[in-house]
């Protein structure tokens, strides 16, 4: 029997490139937070100066990090976990459209939701997170 070929465990290029990763994920995690507070306390979102405008963008900024990441994760995988990851990622997109496209259909209904943005990200993340737990588990 091949035991270590049948192990359910990671190997240590699996277990080395999950720690690459987090090692860039946390800390874009970390900067998208602390932006976010800065621009929540100091930028003065509901006020009418221009700058209003640079600092509802600011946390843009980690977020572009983050997808940085997220590409650097999917050339360094190997093929199966390159499937899987894209695999969710495309469940995620497909959640997020389905979700802007029930929303933009309520809206013509005259449904206005100012947080429709925020509910089309939020269910896309969460396919994304889900789809990408399930073939893990297998």
């Amino acid at each position: 029997m091949t035991s270590t070929l049948d192990s359910n465990r990671p190997s240590a290029g699996d277990r080395a490139r999950a720690r690459a990763y987090g090692r860039e994920f946390w800390p874009g995690m970390a900067a998208y937070a602390v932006v976010l507070a800065a621009a929540l306390t100091w930028g003065d979102l509901d006020g009418t100066g221009p700058w209003r405008f640079a600092w509802a963008l600011a946390p843009v900024l980690p977020v572009a990090w983050l997808v940085r990441v997220v590409l650097r994760q999917v050339r360094r995988v190997d093929e199966f976990q390159r499937l899987l990851l894209l695999q969710s990622l495309a469940i995620g997109f497909a959640v997020s459209m389905l979700s802007a496209v029930t929303l933009g259909f309520l809206a013509v209904a005259g449904l206005h939701l100012a947080d429709a943005p925020w509910i089309v990200f939020g269910a896309g993340m969460l396919g994304w997170a889900l789809s990408g737990i399930c073939p893990g588990r297998r």
